[in-house]
């Protein structure tokens, strides 16, 4: 009698345990960038926290540097719920509604205090275009920022004449066009290669991409624009969010927070050090001149109102509301 309870209780046991295991939910999580990269480093950072948070009911597995899907990919995979979360440019979404390329137009927020205010300001309207998309917002990781990296030096606007610079979304290549340079359509992972086979002779990156993938070795020059600092951001397919129970949710929303709030801090903290790498590998650095900047200013000031003039409305009240932040915060009446 007794073995016979003992046998059914460890029975028990094996089905309860079973059950759990049934219950859990395991999310392969696809980003773009390689581990050396902060956004990267962040994801794996919010994975960890998910599955402590939800007890290990919420497993994510980050594959990173493009090992699940590539990075133009993933937008349309977690659409249509072929992964349930991943990582991107929030810019790469620029076609699907016009609030999309403020993350991405140039000097309108190329340091990190504009950029807060700015995201702070179209926060909400982002958020409600992502849930036309199905898409539900978790959080969001600035880049260190981007520059021009290139075969040859650039020093003025027409320095730009002619080049075959690579573009991924529309914004950048209304950008790249207005430079009088060439828009050449390149994977993310074939970037290298395409340097080296003559296809590509430039790239907007930021400090950190050109770092972790020693740059230098394909596109020695760097102009230090700091043309911008985009986005990446981490959506969930919206159905699969809205089915967790809220005990979950709360669990993924107080990771997500903390992983905002430390993409901000530590990266803003990497802008000098991975500088100093790109230095040390052998980069050919440079300044942009005073007359560079104020020829990209006047490109600036066309794509903002192109920007504005597609949705007057929308796209309008964001850009009033930012302009108004700085002034707040610089003490401005």
């Amino acid at each position: 009698m007794v073995k016979y309870l003992v046998s059914k209780s460890l029975s028990l046991v094996c089905v309860v345990a079973a059950s759990s295991v049934a219950s859990a939910q395991n999310w392969v999580m696809p980003t773009p960038f390689g581990y050396r990269n902060q956004p990267t480093q962040i994801a794996y950072e919010f994975a960890e926290d998910v599955q402590a948070l939800t007890n290990g009911e919420v497993n994510i597995l980050v594959k990173s540097n493009g090992h699940a899907l590539p990075h133009l990919a993933i937008p349309g995979a977690v659409m249509t719920g072929k992964v349930v979360i991943g990582e991107f440019l929030l810019g790469l979404l620029d076609k699907q509604n016009s609030i999309f390329q403020h993350d991405m137009i140039p000097f309108l927020a190329n340091n990190y205090d504009d950029s807060q205010l700015l995201w702070q300001v179209s926060k909400a309207d982002t958020q409600k275009q992502l849930h036309k998309l199905g898409l539900h917002y978790l959080y969001v990781v600035p880049w260190t920022p981007y520059s021009a990296f290139s075969t040859r030096k650039i020093e003025n606007i027409d320095d730009f004449g002619g080049l075959s610079i690579r573009a991924f979304n529309q914004t950048v290549t209304s950008l790249i066009q207005k430079l009088g340079a060439n828009p050449v359509k390149v994977p993310l992972k074939d970037v290298t290669s395409a340097f080296e086979q003559g296809k590509l002779d430039g790239r907007f990156a930021s400090l950190s991409v050109g770092e972790d993938s020693q740059i230098w070795t394909y596109a020695p020059y760097l102009n230090d624009l700091r043309i911008w600092i985009p986005k990446e951001i981490v959506v969930m397919n919206k159905s699969a969010f809205d089915k967790l129970d809220e005990k979950t949710k709360a669990a993924i929303e107080k990771a997500s927070l903390k992983a905002e709030r430390n993409g901000w801090l530590q990266t803003k903290e990497r802008v000098e050090t991975d500088l100093a790498s790109l230095k040390n590998g052998g980069i050919i650095y440079s300044k942009p001149s005073n007359k560079l900047l104020r020829e990209l200013e006047v490109i600036n000031q066309r794509m903002t109102q192109e920007w504005i003039e597609q949705d007057p409305k929308q796209n309008g009240d964001i850009y009033r509301a930012y302009r108004e932040a700085q002034r707040q915060s610089k003490g401005i009446k």
